[in-house]
């Protein structure tokens, strides 16, 4: 029953969201002061890279300290899991979302390795792999000198706000990958 709930609460929310992403407008007006806003986290996902989230930073060391190779895959796929949730409802809004669809295979694909390790040490390095800057298979990334955070599409930016109601580490999954 709670389950039900849970994903009507959900379902609600993802019925509410994009009406209210398409009401916002497309401009936002400049304030010179220093406050502090509330999508601050998102617009600032890259510029620190994964050091930024700490959260992240312990559950890989939670991952690799594991005592037994199926622990340390739990600790890694259960957030991996929910990211992928989070991936495939902002889908079911935005169905033909390029981004998203790749940012999906990606952490498949991430998932896939992190099954086939073979100590706990290898998960760790495969989750914390997907986290340099959405990588997959430890490519080189190409960096441009002088990016300062990422550009969300209306697509990203729904799977995160789902990827954060799931939990935070979701979430901070979906900023670093989608970015």
């Amino acid at each position: 029953m709670f389950k039900n709930k849970q994903f009507l609460f959900v379902l609600m929310l993802l019925a509410i969201t994009p009406v209210i992403v398409f009401m916002m407008p497309k401009t936002a007006a400049a304030n010179a002061g220093s406050k502090i806003e509330s999508l601050d986290l998102v617009s600032a996902a890259c510029a620190s890279g994964p050091a930024q989230y700490p959260e992240l930073i312990r559950l890989r060391d939670d991952i690799s300290k594991a005592e037994s190779l199926n622990e340390a895959r739990a600790l890694a796929l259960a957030p991996t899991a929910d990211a992928i949730d989070a991936l495939i409802n902002a889908r079911s809004i935005m169905p033909f979302s390029e981004d998203l669809r790749l940012a999906e295979t990606r952490l498949s694909d991430a998932r896939s390795r992190i099954e086939a390790a073979d100590t706990q040490d290898q998960v760790a390095d495969e989750f914390s792999g997907m986290m340099l800057a959405g990588l997959d298979d430890d490519r080189v990334a190409g960096v441009s000198v002088g990016k300062v955070g990422c550009s969300y599409s209306t697509g990203e930016t729904i799977a995160i706000i789902v990827g954060l109601i799931l939990g935070i580490i979701p979430g901070l999954i979906l900023l670093i990958v989608l970015c």
